[in-house]
């Protein structure tokens, strides 16, 4: 006997769309991929050349510093006198979280801490109009007080100390002052030079005051007399066919001896009689009392501080220093017993943080390889390997480029 099972026919299914990957689209377009490979590779290392090099990001802290000199003024009066006044003041600007005062002889620094988060410029904005309403209010006897951000591009890049066993420290400092600040100075990227250490020149002028009671003449007759003398003054024009050039009356004095040789009228006398101002004081050329000591292994030094432009490239302003520096000493500038010590060169930390990421990329990329081989056995699959990771570098770098990080 036999038997049949029934047969259940079954229904022609319709075809299912072919999925098509990435990979295979690479694939079998290969000359579009390696079209597309060659402008990364060559796109993505033209813009690793403009993208800025620098030891920290740009970050920008929720802190202003507003700094006042008052010479002559006690700690004790400045609180009372300025710094309170201050920071009354400048707590009603809009965002501020915290005011820190710190008093010293001669100087006031004051720092306000913000939101993070919050707008730094309209806050320095604002705290500059309250300040412009609170300057009436201060001393006269101290100077305008400064703002501004804080930004690590506002550190020192670039130091180095002086140092000379003949030169005093006078002329170090005038050195220091009149050629390396301004010729490091015109520098592209570099935004100011700072000289500390050193003396500064000085003339002093050491009043007898019983000679000057004698005479009848007071303090301030000789203050305002110094004064009045030490100036330039317009001279005018003069006509010509073709120009009008301006001129110029040289009044300022230019040694100790000009200023010893200042007449002064003796007040009461008839006919009138003049004195000279060596003859009730004595003229010092000398330098200034020194407050700020800069020593390199316990001989004095003058510190010389070069500070970037916040977008230049550290690395590049750097080395445009160090060019410059040279050519001042080939063209015979420098004396010849001055010693120039590099304390501070951040460019150095930068290139090894860029030699340390490149090893540690090639190092990379080779250990992939090695097991790559090993595992696989392909040389084919080790080369592709090899090629995509420096391949996807030079795409993010290029993607840096396209967002405008340059």
């Amino acid at each position: 006997m036999k038997t049949s099972l029934p047969v259940k026919a079954s229904q022609a299914s319709s075809p299912q769309p072919r999925k098509i990957s990435l990979s295979t689209l690479a694939i079998r377009r290969s000359i579009g991929t390696l079209m597309i490979t060659l402008a990364i590779m060559v796109l993505g290392g033209f813009v690793i050349g403009q993208l800025p090099v620098d030891l920290l990001p740009a970050v920008t802290y929720p802190r202003i510093g507003v700094r006042a000199d008052a010479p002559g003024v006690s700690p004790e009066v400045a609180v009372e006198e300025i710094t309170r006044p201050l920071e009354q003041a400048l707590s009603a600007t809009d965002g501020v979280t915290q005011v820190v005062s710190d008093t010293r002889e001669g100087r006031i620094s004051i720092d306000l801490y913000f939101r993070p988060g919050g707008d730094i410029d309209q806050a320095l904005n604002d705290a500059t109009a309250t300040l412009n309403r609170a300057r009436d209010s201060l001393p006269n006897t101290i100077s305008q007080p400064r703002l501004f951000k804080f930004d690590p591009s506002q550190l020192p890049i670039y130091e180095l100390a002086l140092t000379s066993a003949s030169l005093p420290g006078d002329q170090l400092r005038v050195f220091a002052d009149e050629e390396l600040a301004r010729s490091l100075g015109t520098l592209p990227g570099v935004a100011s030079v700072d000289v500390s250490g050193g003396v500064d020149p000085e003339v002093r002028v050491n009043i007898d005051p019983q000679r000057l009671q004698r005479l009848g003449l007071g303090l301030t007759d000789v203050v305002d007399g110094l004064g009045d003398r030490n100036q330039d003054t317009s001279g005018g024009r003069l006509q010509g066919e073709q120009a009008e050039p301006l001129t110029r009356v040289a009044g300022r004095f230019q040694t100790a001896d000009e200023i010893r040789s200042v007449l002064f009228e003796v007040p009461g006398t008839n006919p009138p009689q003049s004195v000279y101002l060596r003859d009730f004081a004595e003229v010092v050329d000398g330098g200034s009392d020194q407050r700020i000591f800069v020593s390199l292994n316990g001989q004095p030094a003058v510190k010389v501080s070069v500070q970037k432009q916040p977008d230049a490239n550290t690395v590049t302003v750097v080395n445009d220093v160090k060019q410059r520096l040279a050519e001042l000493e080939q063209g015979g500038i420098f004396p010849a017993d001055l010693e120039t010590n590099v304390t501070l060169n951040e460019a150095v930390f930068i290139q090894n943080a860029l030699r340390n990421v490149t090893l540690a990329g090639l190092t990379g990329a080779s250990l992939a390889a090695i097991a790559v081989l090993l595992f696989l056995g392909s040389l084919r699959q080790t080369v592709i390997i090899v090629v995509a990771i420096p391949l996807a570098t030079l795409g993010a770098v290029l993607l840096l480029g396209c967002l405008g990080y340059r």
